[in-house]
């Protein structure tokens, strides 16, 4: 038989006089005998806080997306600029939510950059891509925009300001296959992107669809709003 270890029978012998203690010192020695677990029981409540807030009852990302490689400094935060689109499309911010960032570049000499913005892009949950015409072309070449010309609504409705890339034009020819088809939708002249503050005066400013995404109401709605 294994024999009790003596110095823990001690402890729970103190415990069980414990119980004659004043209430006040009776607490104070409950507490200093299960410290330990009282921590351990404290760091599980927190963990399982955590797990509940940000994952079970977290709001559900509506949209999402990016600017790609802009070329001025913003007039206000990614945060402000972007809270002005709920509003329009009564989106509730407590169960659904929009993330927005203008800080993904992409760079010929940085193999980084270039993967993670072939991931992001291509993982069918970017809604869209904001970029100038440079990148526009870039973002064509390695085939991670939505193809408009499948997308009949799309095309019936911002035609005239649909960005065609041409896939034989390009140095290489092992894309020449694709053809050429409609990518971006020009909101060069948009006001509340323009109020943003992105891109340099002038400069042509293109939306394209992340690869296989869905076009949903809110990417609808989206569209219109910057177009605006």
């Amino acid at each position: 038989m294994k024999e009790t270890n003596p110095i823990k029978k001690e402890r729970y012998e103190n415990l069980k006089k414990a119980s004659a203690l004043p209430f006040g010192k009776r607490m104070l020695y409950y507490f200093d005998f299960f410290k330990f677990h009282f921590l351990a029981l404290l760091i599980l409540s927190f963990l399982i806080f955590l797990f509940l807030k940000e994952i079970v009852f977290a709001p559900e990302i509506v949209l999402n997306g990016y600017i790609v490689n802009r070329t001025a400094i913003t007039a206000v935060s990614d945060e402000d600029f972007i809270s002005s689109f709920p509003p329009y499309n009564d989106i509730n911010p407590k169960k659904e939510k929009i993330y927005f960032s203008s800080d993904l570049f992409i760079n010929d000499s940085d193999i980084e950059s270039s993967a993670k913005l072939i991931a992001t892009a291509s993982s069918g949950d970017v809604d869209f891509l904001i970029c100038n015409e440079k990148t526009f072309d870039r973002l064509c070449k390695m085939c991670i925009t939505e193809n408009l010309d499948d997308h009949p609504d799309l095309r019936s409705k911002y035609g005239d300001r649909l960005k065609e890339y041409d896939h034989t034009k390009n140095d290489t020819s092992e894309d020449d296959h694709l053809g050429n088809h409609a990518y971006g939708i020009d909101i060069s002249d948009s006001v509340i992107l323009k109020s943003f503050n992105a891109f340099n005066e002038n400069e042509k400013v293109y939306l394209c669809l992340g690869l296989n995404s869905e076009i949903t109401d809110i990417v609808s709605d989206f569209i219109d709003w910057i177009s605006l």
